[in-house]
């Protein structure tokens, strides 16, 4: 009884499961002659060429260009002329032209204003008819040292006909002839000629000496006679050069003492500007190097360009600066020109003696640059190079890059080798080994076996390989 059972069991289970089996075995033959179906009416697609490099980049070669070292600084406008100008004399002021007041442009010499002047014109005509009766004077002298002279040679004259006749008196009286009153009265007579041969030759020895008392005495004159002059000069106050009159203070009617400040003149021809820099700085500034200044921003072109005249010979610790000093001459004439006490932002173009590569800024990352290498199957690979870099600065250098504003110059042994080309765009994209072209390599070629679609039965005179 068991038995037929369980034959009854399985009887009932193959009844179940062998319609679903048969059910699923159609399924799979009829998806499968779909398929067949549909590979077998499929269409053709044209194959197209091959993708171009999916990265294009822009580089620049790696050569060396003579470049200048730009330094940036700051400064305070001054002037390099200017004055204060006080009154030398003490007066009233009895003239001041119209046209002088401050802002207003005077010439060298040109009256500011005149003192009155009475005072020191008297002393000056007092000093001059000094002076013409010391000069009378040594000219007396002179007539008085020639008469002097001659009467002294007279004199001499007499004492040796004196003496003649003393001794002819004596060879008389010697003789029995002569008489000893005759002889006392000849030797008085020579007595006395020569007590005034001996006055003559005293006031002849002091001529000299008087002549050089007078003659100090016209030097001391003829300089207060000066003095006279320069203090009538004096009064009136002129400008010491050409400038700008800054002010102004004496109004006509005014006394004016002496020492008194009566107007200031600045001279804006020519402008100083002491600029500060990096200490770094003090090897490569020399006098005579180009300086650029800017009362804005440093951007374009300068507002102004001098050349540095002296470089400070000490460094300053605190702020670790040098002072050079530039001199920039303008037109004052011109509107826009530069005033003392303005600020500016300044830069010194220095020269660098030796030809350096020149790369964009941006190019250098970490102390490397990446380099496209040769053209390998119209590809070129990405490479690493180390780099160092001498110095950076800003500057338009339409010979390397046209767009290019900030750049930096390499140690020299530090740089790519000569000629290699330096990528400058995409660097956040490209890394090590990765194939890239240059914007100014050759376009691609697609390849004409891969170009040509499948259903096209190659043309007549080719073979499978596309060669004719």
């Amino acid at each position: 009884m068991q038995a037929k059972s369980n034959r009854d069991s399985s009887a009932k289970l193959l009844m179940v499961f062998l319609p679903r089996a048969l059910a699923v075995v159609i399924l799979i033959a009829v998806a499968a002659g779909i398929v067949t179906l549909l590979i077998k009416t499929r269409a053709e697609s044209e194959k197209r060429p091959p993708e171009v490099a999916s990265v294009v980049v822009h580089a620049i070669d790696s050569d060396h260009h003579p470049t200048d070292r730009i330094w940036t600084g700051y400064g305070t406008v001054q002037s390099m002329r200017s004055a204060e100008i006080v009154a030398e004399v003490a007066g009233r002021v009895v003239e001041r032209p119209r046209d002088i007041e401050a802002g207003q442009r005077v010439k060298k010499g040109e009256l500011i204003v005149r003192l009155e002047d009475t005072d020191y014109v008297n002393q000056l005509d007092a000093s001059q008819q000094a002076l013409n009766s010391i000069e009378a004077q040594i000219d007396g002298l002179d007539v008085e040292e020639e008469q002097t002279r001659l009467q002294v040679q007279y004199a001499s004259e007499e004492i040796e006909a004196a003496k003649r006749d003393l001794g002819r008196i004596d060879e008389a009286i010697a003789a029995g002839a002569g008489n000893a009153g005759e002889r006392d009265s000849v030797y008085a007579a020579l007595l006395r000629t020569q007590r005034q041969l001996a006055t003559l030759q005293q006031q002849l020895d002091l001529i000299p000496s008087r002549r050089l008392n007078l003659k100090a005495q016209l030097a001391s004159q003829r300089a207060s006679a000066r003095m006279a002059q320069l203090n009538v000069e004096r009064s009136s106050i002129r400008a010491p050069f050409d400038a700008e009159l800054q002010s102004v203070m004496p109004r006509e009617g005014d006394w004016v003492a002496l020492g008194m400040s009566v107007a200031r003149v600045v001279d804006l021809s020519r402008l100083e500007i002491p600029l500060k820099l990096p200490a770094s700085a003090s090897a490569w500034v020399r006098v005579g190097d180009e300086a650029q200044f800017w009362v804005r921003e440093p951007v374009a072109s300068p507002d102004w360009v001098g050349e540095i005249v002296r470089v400070s010979p000490e460094a300053d610790t605190s702020s670790r600066t040098i002072t050079v000093f530039a001199e920039v001459r303008q037109d004052p004439a011109n509107p826009d020109r530069l005033l003392p006490g303005q600020f500016v932002h300044g830069r010194v173009l220095t020269h660098d003696e030796h030809d350096r590569v020149i790369l964009p800024r941006r190019a250098v990352q970490s102390g490397t640059v990446f380099v496209a290498g040769p053209m390998q199957d119209q590809y070129r690979v990405i490479e690493k190079v180390p780099v160092r870099v001498a110095y950076s600065f800003e500057g338009q250098r339409p010979e390397i890059d046209p767009n290019e504003n900030q750049w930096v110059a390499l140690e020299l042994g530090y740089e790519p080798v000569e000629g290699s080309h330096v990528v400058v765009s995409l660097l956040d994209q490209i890394v090590t080994g990765m194939r890239v072209r240059l914007d100014r390599d050759p376009k691609l070629e697609p390849d004409p076996v891969q170009a040509r679609p499948l259903n096209k039965e190659p043309a007549p005179g080719e073979d499978e390989g596309g060669t004719p």
